[in-house]
């Protein structure tokens, strides 16, 4: 069973560490916990002291509103990093499995403790924290700026990009579990909404989602309805 070590010695998180480094930092060793498909694992609100990273599946991120609504602020996928916090103090989001999700749970301590004490591992970090920032940033342009079918064309090209990086999508395709209303509480639409967004890409020859799979069929019109730049997904 592939643990957290050699799981950031892989491509393309890429850490190196020596022996005695490898020993100091035990809790590397730990083995990734398997949750079943819409488990809460973090609410929004309450203390936890771990961090999160993704080794597999779907997650979801998102704000709890007082109308009963939801935001959801990311979806993390494989190699992302959830629950680092510039204080302590309760959790900001919820987190939650959209498929069968499997984490590797770290103590906060441990890993500041790591960041702080070996320059391989606190340098990993900060690129991946600032690549998340860079992420919601985006989402946030999305959500405030763009219409409904640039914000949706912007977002599928941004998972492939994201799944791309560890084999996950090909050739414009790629197994995506979120329902209408998970891509609704996304992109800040309705589901109907949403349903009209995928019938015009679909019914122009750009884009096609259904039956929990995506297929990019004319890249360069997608990227130029999305003014796409994947610059901000760069993790080297």
């Amino acid at each position: 069973m592939q643990t957290l070590l050699q799981f950031v010695r892989a491509h393309p998180i890429g850490v190196s560490l020596t022996e005695d480094e490898r020993e100091a930092y035990a809790f590397l060793n730990v083995a990734a916990k398997r949750y079943r498909s819409h488990t809460v694992i973090s609410r929004q609100d309450d203390t936890d002291e771990r961090i999160f990273i993704v080794k597999s599946g779907w997650g979801c991120l998102y704000r709890e509103l007082h109308n009963g609504g939801r935001q959801i602020i990311d979806t993390p996928l494989r190699g992302d990093i959830i629950g680092v916090r510039a204080v302590d103090g309760p959790n900001y989001a919820t987190l939650s499995a959209i498929s069968e999700l499997s984490l590797f749970e770290v103590p906060k301590r441990a890993l500041d403790r790591a960041m702080l004490l070996h320059q391989a591992i606190g340098s990993t970090l900060t690129r991946a924290i600032a690549r998340q920032n860079s992420i919601l940033a985006e989402h946030l342009i999305n959500a405030g700026r763009r219409n409904a079918i640039t914000r949706t064309a912007h977002l599928l090209l941004e998972l492939e990009e994201r799944l791309a990086a560890y084999g996950l999508a090909a050739r414009g395709r790629f197994d995506c579990p979120l329902t209408q209303q998970d891509l609704a509480d996304i992109l800040g639409l309705t589901a109907v909404h949403v349903s009209r967004t995928f019938g015009a890409l679909r019914k122009a020859d750009i884009a096609s989602f259904k039956a929990g799979s995506v297929e990019i069929i004319n890249r360069t019109k997608l990227m130029k309805l999305s003014s796409f730049d994947s610059e901000y997904l760069r993790l080297t």
